[in-house]
């Protein structure tokens, strides 16, 4: 069997159960402005349980999110944000997890039907990659990728900086991401680009549950799983009034790793007490 590590757990969810309202088009990413030293909590209690990895709190630290909020020096502003989201991330690090940057679609990322043209998609994917290359980040994360034709944008963009890059898919249902492409179809584009890992994340634990065994049969490389713990389809504000239960949540991550998946963790909604259980299942 392959070594099994843990992920971190939601960061924007989290920020909400801890009593911070979010803006939807920006998501988290004002936190690391407003609120630095709470972001930074919340890594460290994610390290404190178990993580063997931290993610940046950059999913909406980008030019177009911050331009919905603000026509003026929204560059400046997404820039800081992303900048800061980096060093508390290494901060809470401290040189013993390797650093994944989060990098979301570049529209809201539950509407495909959103997606900018091809142009501007590479451009903007390009920028964010320029970002990352001074970052000293170890690892890209595409997450909550949600079509074939935005994923292979966003990783012809990335793919000059020569980090590992994974990518994460969320599902419209069993077989099918958002945008109606099949999860087989996806495998096959990472496939061909010589991706390190594919996830999926953000999506029930029921579906998370009835698609994952696509993955291993389908794809021979690292994969994991990391599930959204609302009861339904998640909504746009991030906002979740009815949870799954802890060991439903078990259930999942047990079965997951019978069927081979070596990367675990958990995505809107969970706790570092959902990391625990992952630590204490595997131990």
């Amino acid at each position: 069997m392959n070594e099994i590590k843990i992920l971190d757990g939601g960061l924007g969810s989290e920020l909400i159960k801890r009593g911070k309202n979010l803006p939807s088009d920006i998501w988290s990413a004002e936190a690391n402005t407003k609120y630095p030293n709470l972001v930074h909590k919340i890594h460290l209690d994610y390290i404190n349980a178990g993580a063997d990895y931290i993610t940046t709190n950059t999913f909406r630290s980008t030019p177009r999110s911050y331009k919905k909020i603000s026509r003026t020096n929204y560059i400046k502003k997404s820039k800081k944000s992303f900048n800061n989201a980096i060093k508390i991330a290494k901060s809470a690090s401290n040189n013993k997890h390797p650093i994944i940057g989060s990098i979301a679609p570049l529209e809201e990322c539950y509407n495909p039907a959103l997606f900018p043209n091809n142009a501007i998609a590479l451009s903007e994917f390009q920028q964010l990659g320029s970002w990352f290359s001074n970052s000293n980040v170890d690892i890209l994360l595409l997450e909550t990728m949600n079509s074939i034709i935005e994923t292979d944008i966003a990783i012809t963009a990335l793919k000059p900086l020569k980090l590992p890059i994974w990518v994460s898919f969320v599902l419209k249902d069993n077989e099918h991401l958002l945008s109606g492409d099949k999860l087989i179809d996806a495998l096959k584009l990472l496939a061909k680009k010589q991706i390190d890992t594919v996830l999926l994340n953000c999506n029930s634990i029921k579906r998370t549950y009835q698609s994952m065994s696509i993955i291993p049969e389908n794809w021979t490389g690292s994969w994991g799983i990391y599930p959204n713990l609302g009861i339904g389809e998640p909504s746009i504000d991030g906002r979740i009034t009815k949870y799954s239960s802890m060991d439903d949540f078990s259930a999942l991550i047990i079965q997951a790793i019978n069927i081979g998946a070596n990367i675990l963790g958990a995505c809107c909604g969970s706790s570092p007490e959902h990391i625990k259980q992952i630590k204490r299942l595997l131990n």
